[in-house]
């Protein structure tokens, strides 16, 4: 066995050698190149546990299939040391490996040891403050080679390079982590930019759409209706069907003004969200039948204009699906929109005293399933409550302001 005044400067020259690189590999091979000084070997192994149950095996002098490059991670229940790396025992020392029947066991990936001639072994235990990390082999072409003396010397230099490697791999996990948090970052961000713009050309659409109505269906019908009002000298029969399609004209271009109003919202561009859901409420109040109590309380002072025109508009369409649906399905006789904010989001809740939402109406491809694509589309939670006592339902959606200001949230201005 080498002295101790060997050993000890084989100890200095391995945490010189190991102490100034970052990558796995000039680390070993600086290892393994000082440790051959005081232990003679031709193969080095580092094997590193994780929570999983697998291990992943780094490797000096000359490589195997246990390699890291070959198989990032292997279970810990298929490696010939296994019983180390458990814990079963202290270490493992062996004159021939080939024969050894601790290596050899039904699943074992033992191969590795054949193919590279590796007959002498020992391998001792990596720890870190008294947890068991993994391990570290060192192996010789020889058999008969290895006694318990260099068992000490090697544990020795396990513990002197266990908590570099620790930290190495502690800090290669977070820089891992750090690229793929940013990564998914990105692609949130690109997703996020795509539909905000998706959502802008949809808006578009929807307004050249309105102001395509505007200058040619409603101007035909209204021509139509002026047409009628001229004819003159029919039976009493006659003149009475006139009327009765004239006042069916009369309701078709109220309804598609509103339609067109819908589709080119100029009190929301003019006056601000608030006053925009206000005015279509009023809207809804001519052409129903019912009387309805309608309202609108803005507890933001108006900062839902703060948000970028796209994220604005979306969340005025869903407020406007919300309110329709509601109308139309609920058979209420009160609507609520309440504009409030909670932390860094808006939140508009849309609520009725009608028979309320159910189960199958969250599955159904109606005004819903446009609420939610809306919703998706802006990054917007949307929440559907059925209310108990009274009955109706509440429906929230909620928008990050910090996301939705025009100067964050543009789809052409990526910081």
């Amino acid at each position: 066995m080498p002295n101790a005044a060997k050993a000890l400067e084989c100890y200095l020259s391995i945490a010189k050698a190991i102490a100034g690189p970052t990558d796995y590999e000039l680390v070993l091979e600086s290892f393994a190149e000082q440790l051959r000084t005081l232990i003679s070997h031709d193969h080095l192994d580092i094997v590193l546990l994780h929570p999983s149950g697998t291990q992943i095996c780094y490797e000096a002098c000359l490589h195997t299939s246990w390699n890291h490059t070959q198989h990032a991670a292997t279970p810990t229940d298929t490696s010939p040391i296994r019983d180390v790396l458990r814990g079963d025992v202290p270490f493992i020392l062996t004159d021939d490996a080939w024969t050894d029947p601790v290596f050899h066991f039904e699943g074992a990936d033992s191969k590795p040891i054949f193919i590279a001639n590796l007959h002498s072994r020992i391998v001792v235990p990596l720890r870190v403050q008294g947890a068991l990390i993994g391990s570290m082999a060192i192996s010789s072409h020889k058999t008969n080679f290895y006694s318990e003396d260099l068992v000490v010397l090697a544990q020795g230099a396990a513990d002197l390079v266990a908590a570099y490697l620790f930290a190495l791999e502690r800090g290669k996990e977070a820089k891992n982590s750090a690229i793929a948090e940013l990564e998914a970052k990105g692609r949130e961000r690109t997703l996020r930019i795509g539909a905000l713009r998706l959502t802008e050309g949809m808006e578009r659409e929807r307004q050249r759409l309105g102001m395509d109505l505007h200058d040619q269906t409603l101007a035909d019908l209204a021509r139509i209706r002026r047409r009628m009002s001229r004819i003159e000298g029919g039976s009493k029969a006659a003149m009475e069907e006139i009327a009765a399609i004239q006042d069916e004209l009369d309701h078709c271009l109220e309804e598609l003004r509103g339609i067109v109003e819908d589709m080119k919202p100029g009190v929301l561009q003019l006056f601000g969200f608030a006053d925009a859901i206000d005015a279509h409420l009023q809207r809804c109040q001519k052409n129903i039948r019912r009387v309805i109590e309608m309202r609108v309380d803005d507890l933001t002072n108006g900062k839902m204009d703060a948000l970028q025109d796209t994220v604005r508009t979306a969340m005025y369409r869903i407020v406007q699906e919300a309110v329709n649906n509601a109308l139309k399905h609920a058979q209420c006789n009160r609507v609520e929109v309440c504009i409030t904010q909670v932390g860094t989001s808006l939140c508009v809740a849309v609520e009725d005293n009608g028979t309320g939402i159910q189960e199958s109406d969250l599955q159904s491809q109606s005004g819903i399933s446009n609420i939610k694509t809306r919703a998706n589309l802006i990054s917007a939670r949307v929440r559907f409550e059925q209310l108990r006592a009274p009955f109706g339902t509440r429906v929230h959606i909620t928008v990050p302001m910090t996301g939705g200001s025009s100067r964050a949230m543009s789809p052409n201005h990526v910081p």
